[in-house]
């Protein structure tokens, strides 16, 4: 397939603190990205192209959930010192487990 300067595709960033879903993903070409990039995107916020939007909103849901886990971990942590957390475990809307991790001791 080819793509010109002005035929758009989807592109997905890292979250930052405070995101929302709209703030990571969005339609652009080859001449909006080279804007963005000359406004601030940094190619350490993981800028990845996608022609599939159903695709790029996985992606950009994946990326939002695990930023959101690490708060969430981060946060458990310092509101309860000495709290060891070893489990992870995310379960979709319908009540369904989506992902689970266990997480390696301190040292292993």
């Amino acid at each position: 397939m080819r793509y010109g300067p002005d035929d758009k595709f989807w592109v997905v960033t890292d979250p930052r603190n405070e995101c929302e879903l709209g703030d990571i993903i969005f339609q652009a070409s080859l001449r909006d990205l080279d804007l963005q990039f000359k406004g601030g995107l940094q190619i350490e916020e993981n800028p990845t192209l996608f022609t599939d939007e159903k695709e790029a909103r996985y992606e950009a849901y994946g990326r939002l959930t695990a930023m959101r886990a690490r708060q969430a971990i981060l946060r458990a942590g310092r509101e309860n010192p000495g709290t060891r957390i070893d489990r992870v475990e995310i379960y979709g809307e319908d009540g369904s487990l989506v992902f689970e991790a266990d997480l390696p001791k301190e040292g292993s």
